[in-house]
């Protein structure tokens, strides 16, 4: 039922508008649904005919049911005037059921107007979708404009995604139908939002005219349920309705010029259930459709980001929806701390104006609908104080909020930039749900956090403005916005976008959610290594938003820089920060809202989430260790016991000025911690296997994280930046709450001393580290930071910095001519006199004024290196027409000024190569190099007459032998005044001047003390403003110990390459701290095996041993490939190493440590990591041996792995299905087996396509591999293929890391605790080694091809085909002479044992049940599941190895892309692996010594076609029924069996027998299908579902699936044996495939020895005696997983 209000038309309106006009728009109200009308435009007197169409529920219309309707002024900038409303009852309807009548209106004080309006009220059946009408209309459309010209087209669908489906469990699937045909995409598993991206073609023979009026259906089903309930909903549109449609982002002049190009991109169809009404959303589904002529190709729409489509307005809606709206409020209250924008000011220009700084304005999207708040000119404070509605349709499709902050730009490129950008999803601050715990979207009053690219950039800072866009992380904070969201009652349809002004008391609601306290943030550095920059002057800075930030022109400065840094080189490859004489400290004061509560109770979820982390990776390694199952079920147990009890704890209480949406989040919170704890408790009883906990651990895992989002976290990122030269480079960014402070759950890094990875600026360079820092975190409140107690009790010391500058001028030093103030800041910005530094109240100074000597430029250039070459230049002269003398400097550095030549060896050094001439340098045979002058930077090789200088190299190679010797501070102060020179201030300072230096500086501090350090600063008073200068804070710690790290590198596996060979040149760069050493190079190798060990000396740590313990010094392991052109990090590897301190030394056990790079698996390292403590008392082992190499040293006994002489031995069989790479075919395929450096090269194939076997099958190779299972390398299966021009890529690969399927001993062992399961031996389960069927009737020789039918129509049973008398007849497939198929006897045993009677005693039939056991006689095993699973697939012999697509060059993605398409083929082959000695190594006989024949074979397959169970066609759910029957593919060959059809049965019997020959390796699958008759019929093809069966597998299995067969031989009888050899045949032809001495049989032949076992038949066969006359009965004998059968009278026939 629904109900009708037509309003007709308004009179004698009152004007309300000071404009002199007015729009009006009508809203009518019934049973709480409300809908609006359209705009009516500038009369007094509209003319509406506006029809509203209402549901009415199943209560029909009620005597309290009222209709509202009221009248609205039309205002496009504010919300509209009521002129007024009126309210009629609806119960009049009951009686007439069509009213018309004019009623007055009233204003909103219930005063009755002059003004009237026109209703009719109709009350009548709901309108339904009318599919004839809608077809009407199309045909009357599509005459206008399409032909009528019968053709060929096609009808290309493309089914994108779902959304929102409402079925839980799901496992969605889209069907599509055309008229009769119908197709369906691929089945989705378990997910409501699923992602298709399928094309589905129509091919249609008609004009467009007539395509123009088909209907297409479309169903999204729940596969997971076959019967009504399956519908998920539907959608029914006309094809002309989507092709009149406006196409976003198509060009439609292009698209519709003709009839063969009709287009509908991306089009959303809203999907509803057809029994339901009122009708509710059941989900949507994305469609594309293109109609293409014949021979036209499809083109390609234009990319749009799916964001930015307006996709409400872009649905397709059923006419009778009904569609709950409800109106989501945005409000954008302010924001703060917005950067400059002008580009004078990013380039480094401070001193401008405030107009220089942004435009802002904010700019919002929500399903492609842009609403924009008012634009402010130069502000960095905005307060907007907006409103902007959305009409929000539930559920919705979008669901995701845009935010970006703008700049209006009009002075340069006339293009609004972007400040930052930021995304919100509904699905994050809303939940649905039928329970309480369900919420509408709702959120703060929060301020939003900005991020995007850094504040100022000054070289081509453009090309990172992308970070502003919000697609990829932002990496600098770029503001804050202040917004609140919540929802209204809807009374409006559709969507639409309105920005009003917020009411009067936003602004007084929220100032309690704004008010601030003041936290403080500590930051204290240890150490900083692995930098990359030389030549350069580093500092670190700390920001909390613009809290810290020295660059911004708006924060307060603050101590967030460290002091300028020199690094030093580590003697191997990279730069460090040498802090000994005093760590510096970022100490940040700020203010924050007060969001502990929030932050506290995320803190608590992320330590659950951790927690459970930590427990799974001792579960891991434990399996890994090979521990027994007892423990492992232990660590399980202990597992889920601390997730029940972390879940079940109580969180911590909502902060003081909480919000709606913590309230509901705790709620729900509680909900889902509560289900994950039962679930665990429940789990704890029922410890499954390994693979089945990780994965319900898995599960558990993504729960808990799912409970860890927080979208009001309200303070912003922690972010530390790396400074080179005073421009920003590399960055760390955290989340703030990681270093809350709080007395029970403080942060997960909060006070922890630990190692951060800082990541280049930039996309180019963003996976690799620029620097690794050692450092502590802490932020809490003032109040809190004035009672912390500092890591290893440290103490903070506070400084007054300043330097003196001077510059030279002629040979004098001096300032006069200085480019900055005597005495300054370091960059020189500041002016800082001695006498300016006034102590702040409660601060003093502690002592004078002092020279502080920066320790990197007093040291020489050889600190810190094992080795050093010595260079220097000899220099000659001459005069025109002269010989070459001695020039005036003899010898010369680096940069052509005086030296002293050829020194001797320095005290600590021992010289290995003396002084001798470069002869690397370009030079003539003496080393010469000629130039015009002595400073030239072009000097030649060859001396021309205008050349009057020349020089040669003289260089000289020493290594360390002692200890570095450290000049003595007070001794450089003395002879050099503490001075530092340079060519310029940007450049590096040194001691001991040059000539080329042109400035020189010295650095002067002076402490100042307190009785607690805290945030201070420096206010100095200068001619007109006061400049705030913060003091140079530095830690210092009591208690420092030295330490001793031992890194042991053994192997590596699985190591990504990067070039198109696959191969790796790798070596690695061990770091720990500030020390470096790298291994040596192996090239082309997978699994390097390095075997090195590094000692790492003098590590200084603070603290004590206890807090070494809780933070222990990383070792970072950098795989490094080296190409032909340049070097690429491969990834990198961090550990801990394994304290061995304060107890006897026990060596360390080696693991595998995963590589990873930006969060991408590389590869693994097989390492261990120790740390030792260097005093007396203490247990350290001997140092490790030399390497055998002479390149360092070897990785000790007991760490080393054991290595055995290890011989692998390859069965080649051949290689299937491969596919193409990078656009062509694989023709010229290579495959190489490799492992641990050995690599054997397989025969080549000469013909793949015609036969793609190898030529010779069994192959070894013997090589030396770890002895502990764990630690053996990879074999890697590389599939290569040779192409013209020398080009043979890698194209695939197979890794296999677990060697034990492939160990004989370990096979022997699986197969020994097999035969000791009693149901092996039990008589009732012998057959479970055979196949489920015997085969007992004749075929016709002369037709290979034959189908045998065995009709069932009489009884359910399954018996009656067996229990007849009459001669049953079947035809061929070409329907040539009827078989006779059984010829029956009245034998009730010959009958009883059939196998079709068989079947069915153990598929329900109790009765033959009974009678086969009491008459003992066999039976046949039924499997649940594919007898390949049950077998593993056959792989005893031959296996599959599916090779993993390599990427092609470049990495472009397209068809072929691995994550698309991630197989190229297969290699099946097999590997028997095992230790050999020496001796064995040249005598042992091979397992694969014979092996079986390689070219084509001919075979005949026989496929047996029982019984169909629970068959479903999705398209014929709703029928709960399906006409199956059978279509067999073998090859080319094709049996399509339409006699087979069982009519309206889920579960048919088809009984049938199918005969066909083949060929393998050309035709090795064999494909079974069931396809449904009466879509067949109605002229469209439906598969109900198919199998396909690898007949090489079975052909080749030793476990003989080739046939059922019998448990007893016999030679005649229904139970007549069906295999082509004897059994006596296949024990012997095992015995020498397995290298087993032929069977001996005893005189008698009731006893036969099998490798010096005896074994009686009367242990076999109970029933030998009853059956001596006609033959002898055996017994399947399990050994070495084949089945074979011991049989006297078989044997005296032979």
């Amino acid at each position: 039922m629904s109900l009708g209000v037509l309003a007709k038309r308004g009179s004698n309106l009152p004007l309300l508008e000071k404009s002199g006009t007015q729009s009006t728009f009508v809203t009518a109200e019934f049973q709480g649904y409300a809908l609006t009308s359209k705009v009516f435009d500038n009369s007094l007197n509209p003319e509406w005919n506006e029809l509203f169409e209402f549901p009415v529920g199943k209560m029909g219309i009620t005597s309290d049911d009222l209709i509202y309707l009221s009248v609205f002024t039309y205002r496009t900038e504010a919300r509209g005037k009521l002129i007024g409303m009126c309210v009629t009852e609806a119960i009049q309807l009951l009686v007439v059921d069509n009213i018309t009548r004019e009623v007055k209106l009233k204003d909103n004080t219930g005063l009755e107007l002059n003004a009237t309006v026109v209703l009719q009220l109709i009350y009548q059946p709901p309108p339904l979708i009318e599919i004839q009408v809608k077809k009407r209309q199309a045909e009357i459309l599509a005459q206008e404009t399409l032909s009528i010209v019968k053709d060929t087209y096609q009808l290309q669908f493309t089914v994108h995604e779902c959304r929102k489906l409402t079925h839980l469990p799901c496992d969605p699937v889209v069907v599509l139908t055309i008229g009769r045909d119908t197709r369906s995409t691929q089945i989705s598993k378990d997910t409501t939002d699923p992602i298709f991206e399928e094309s589905i073609p129509f091919v249609m023979y008609n004009s467009p005219f007539e395509i123009a009026k088909e209907v297409v259906h479309i169903q999204v089903l729940n596969t997971l349920r076959y019967d009504e309930a399956s519908l998920i909903g539907e959608f029914k549109f006309v094809l002309m309705t989507a092709f009149q449609s406006d196409p976003i982002g198509w060009d439609e002049p292009a698209y519709r010029a003709n009839d063969t190009c009709r287009t509908m991109f991306k089009k959303w169809m809203m999907l509803t259930h057809p029994t339901e009404w009122p009708k509710n959303i059941k989900g949507f589904t994305s469609l594309s459709m293109s109609l293409l002529a014949s021979g036209q190709a499809l083109i390609a729409p234009p990319r749009i980001e799916a964001l930015l489509l307006d996709v409400m307005s872009n649905i397709m809606r059923p006419s009778e929806i009904f569609a709950q709206y409800q109106k989501l409020v945005i409000r954008i209250h302010k924001a703060e701390d917005l950067p400059a924008m002008s580009e004078p000011l990013i380039m480094g220009e401070t001193n401008l104006s405030k107009t220089a700084f942004a435009d802002p304005y904010v700019m919002l999207s929500y399903s492609g609908s842009v609403a924009r708040t008012q634009l402010f000119y130069s502000e960095y404070n905005p307060v907007f104080m907006k409103d902007i509605y959305y009409n929000l349709e539930i559920p919705t499709i979008s669901d995701t909020i845009i935010f970006k902050l703008m700049d209006r730009d009009i002075e340069f490129d006339g293009i609004d930039d972007p400040i930052g950008t930021l995304f919100i999803k509904l699905d994050d601050i809303s939940y649905r749900s039928s329970d309480d715990i369900g919420f509408n979207p709702m959120f703060g009053p929060t301020y939003l956090n900005f991020y995007g690219r850094p504040r100022e950039i000054k070289d081509d800072y453009k090309k990172y403005n992308y970070l502003n866009e919000g697609w990829v992380p932002g990496v600098a904070f770029r503001g804050r916005l202040l917004v609140e969201i919540f929802t209204k009652p809807s009374y409006s349809v559709g969507l639409f976008n309105d920005v009003y002004d917020s009411p009067s008391d936003a602004k007084t609601n929220v100032e309690p959610f704004v008010n601030r306290l003041k936290f403080v943030l500590l930051v204290g550095f240890i150490e900083a290594a692995m930098i990359e920059y030389g030549d350069a002057t580093i500092q670190y800075e700390v920001s909390v938003g613009d809290f810290g930030n020295s660059m911004s022109l708006t924060a307060s400065l603050t101590n967030s820089l460290t002091f300028f840094s020199q690094p030093l080189f580590d003697g191997t490859k990279y730069y460090y920060c040498n802090w000994d004489a005093g760590r510096p400290v970022c100490l940040i004061p700020m203010m924050w809202e007060d969001v502990r509560g929030r932050l506290h109770t995320l803190n608590v979820l992320e330590r659950i989430h951790i927690r459970l982390q930590d427990n799974l990776q001792l579960v891991n390694d434990l399996i890994q260790l090979e521990s027994n199952e007892k423990d492992i079920k232990a660590q399980m147990k202990r597992t889920l016991k601390d997730l029940a009890a972390d879940c079940q704890k109580e969180l911590p209480p909502l902060p003081a000025v909480n919000t709606n949406l913590d309230k509901s989040l705790r709620k729900l919170r509680h909900f889902k911690l509560k289900k994950i704890a039962d679930a665990a408790l429940q789990q704890i009883s029922n410890i499954k296997a390994n693979w089945e906990f990780y994965h319900e651990m898995r599960v558990f895992s993504e729960k808990v994280k799912d409970v860890c989002n927080e979208p009001q976290t309200q303070i912003p990122d922690l972010i530390i930046w790396m400074l080179v030269n005073g421009e920003r480079v590399a960055y760390y960014k955290a989340p703030i709450h990681w270093f809350l402070y709080h007395k029970k759950v403080p942060g997960r890094a909060c006070d922890k001393i630990r190692n951060v990875s800082l990541k280049y600026l930039g996309s180019k360079d963003a996976d690799r580290s620029a620097c690794l820092l050692k450092c502590f975190c802490w932020m809490g409140t003032d109040e809190e930071y004035w009672n912390y107690d500092i890591p290893s009790d440290g103490r903070i010391t506070a400084y007054a910095e300043t330097y003196q500058n001077q510059t030279v001028l002629g040979s004098n030093w001096g300032t006069k001519g200085l480019s900055r103030p005597e005495f300054s800041t370091a960059d020189g910005k500041y002016a800082l006199s001695l006498t300016d530094f006034v102590p702040p109240p409660g601060w003093e100074w502690g002592e004078e004024w002092q020279i502080s000597l920066d320790f990197s430029s007093i040291v020489s250039s050889d600190y810190g290196l094992q080795e050093y070459t010595d260079r220097t230049y000899e220099v000659e002269e001459r005069e025109e027409g002269k010989t070459w003398a001695s020039a005036k400097q003899i010898w010369t550095n680096m940069e052509m000024e005086e030296s002293k030549g050829r020194l001797e060896c320095p005290e600590g050094w021992q010289v290995i190569r003396d002084w001798r001439v470069n002869e690397d340098q370009p030079g003539d045979e003496d080393g010469w190099q000629y130039a015009s002058a002595i400073d030239s930077s072009d000097y030649n090789p060859s001396v021309k007459s205008y050349h009057y200088f020349r020089r040669r190299v003289w260089i000289r190679l020493r290594i360390k032998v002692g200890e570095t010797k450290i000049p003595d501070y007070k001794e450089v102060i003395e002879t050099t005044g503490g001075w530092n020179y340079a060519k310029t201030f940007e450049n590096r300072f040194h001691s001991g001047e040059m000539n080329s230096d042109i400035v020189r500086r010295r650095r002067w501090r002076r402490m100042i003390n307190s009785r607690n350090v805290g945030p201070m600063t420096f206010e100095l008073i200068g001619d007109e403003s006061v400049i705030t200068i913060p003091p140079v804070l530095m830690i210092e710690f009591p208690e420092i110990n030295t330490y001793e790290v031992r890194a042991y590198i053994y192997q590596g596996r699985e190591l990504y390459s990067p070039e198109v060979s696959g191969m790796i040149n790798s070596y690695c760069v061990v770091s720990c701290w500030r020390y470096t050493q790298i291994t040596r190079l192996i090239n082309q190798q997978l699994s390097p095996t390095w075997d090195q060990a590094f000692v790492f000396k003098g590590i200084k740590i603070n603290g004590n041993t206890n807090d070494v313990r809780n933070s222990l010094p990383e070792v970072n392991i950098t795989v490094w490939h080296k190409g032909a052109n340049e070097e690429v990090p491969v990834g990198v590897c961090s550990v801990n190493p394994m304290p061995l301190f304060g107890e006897s030394y026990k060596p360390s056990r080696m693991k595998w440590h995963p590589v990873y790079t930006d969060g991408q698996h590389q590869g693994d390292i097989l390492a261990a990591f120790e740390i030792f403590l260097t005093m007396i008392g203490e247990d350290i082992p001997f140092m490790p041996p030399p390497h055998p190499t002479g390149f360092g040293l070897q990785v000790p006994p007991g760490i080393r792995p054991i290595l055995k002489q290890t011989r692998i031995e390859v069965l080649c069989w051949g290689l299937r299905h491969l596919q193409f790479w990078s656009g062509k075919p694989i023709d010229n395929p290579n495959v190489e087996i490799e492992c641990g450096g050995a690599i054997l090269t397989l025969p080549k194939i000469e013909d793949v396509m015609n036969n793609p076997n190898f030529p010779k099958t069994a192959h070894f190779f013997d090589v030396s591999l770890p002895q502990e299972h764990n630690f053996k390398p990879p074999i890697n299966i590389r599939l290569l293929d040779q192409r013209p021009n020398g080009f043979t890529p890698l194209v695939g690969k197979y890794v296999i890391k677990d060697f034990k399927p492939f160990d004989p001993d370990y096979i022997m062992k699986q197969l020994l605790a097999s035969l000791q399961n009693k149901a092996l031996v039990e008589d009732k389960d012998s057959d479970k080694n055979s196949l489920i069927s015997e085969e007992v009737t004749e075929y016709s020789e002369s037709n290979p091809e034959t189908l045998i039918i065995i009709e069932d129509e009489s009884e359910p049973s399954g018996c009656a085909a067996c229990l007849s008398k009459k001669n049953r007849l079947g035809r061929d497939a070409n329907g040539l002479t009827p078989i006779t198929i059984i010829d029956e006897s009245d034998d009730w045993e010959f009958l009883s044992m059939y196998w079709w009677s068989r079947y069915g005693a153990m598929t329900g039939d109790k009765l033959l049940f009974k009678t086969f056991q009491h008459h003992e006689l066999p039976i046949v095993v039924v499997y649940e599941t594919e007898i390949e699973d049950y077998f593993n697939n056959f792989s005893d012999s031959i296996q599959q190895f599916k090779l993993q697509r390599c990427p092609k060059l470049g990495g472009d993605p397209d068809v072929e892309d691995p994550e698309k398409d991630p197989d190229i083929g297969m290699y099946k082959g097999s590997f028997r692996i095992y230790e050999i000695s020496q001796d064995e190594s040249r005598n042992r006989e091979l397992i694969y010594g014979t092996t079986p024949t390689v070219g084509p074979i001919q075979i005949n397959v026989r496929c047996y076609a029982l019984q169909g169970l629970k068959l479903a066609c999705p398209s014929r759910i709703k029928e709960k029924t399906c006409d199956p029957f059978l279509r067999l593919e073998l090859g080319s060959r094709e049996i399509r069996d339409e006699n087979s059809i069982v009519k309206s049965n889920r579960n048919p019997r088809f009984c049938k027998v199918y005969n066909m020959n083949t060929i393998i390796p050309n035709q090795p699958q064999l494909i079974v299908q069931v396809w449904d008759w009466k879509a067949t019929i109605e002229g469209r093809e439906l598969l109900i579902g198919e199998t396909r069966i690898d007949l090489e597998n079975r052909y080749l299995s030793v476990k003989r699936p080739m046939c059922g067969l019998t448990e007893r031989y016999m030679i005649d009888g229904p139970h007549k044996w069906r295999d082509f050899m004897t059994p006596v045949q296949i024990l012997e032809e095992w015995c020498l495939a397995n290298g087993i001495p032929v069977p001996e049989y005893s005189s008698d032949g009731h006893r036969a020895g099998v490798n010096g076992d005896m074994f009686a038949i009367e242990e076999f066969e109970k029933h030998v005696s009853n059956f001596e006359d006609r033959t002898v009965w055996g017994k399947f004998w399990m050994y070495k997983s084949v089945c074979v059968y011991v049989c006297e009278r078989e044997r005296e026939r032979e």
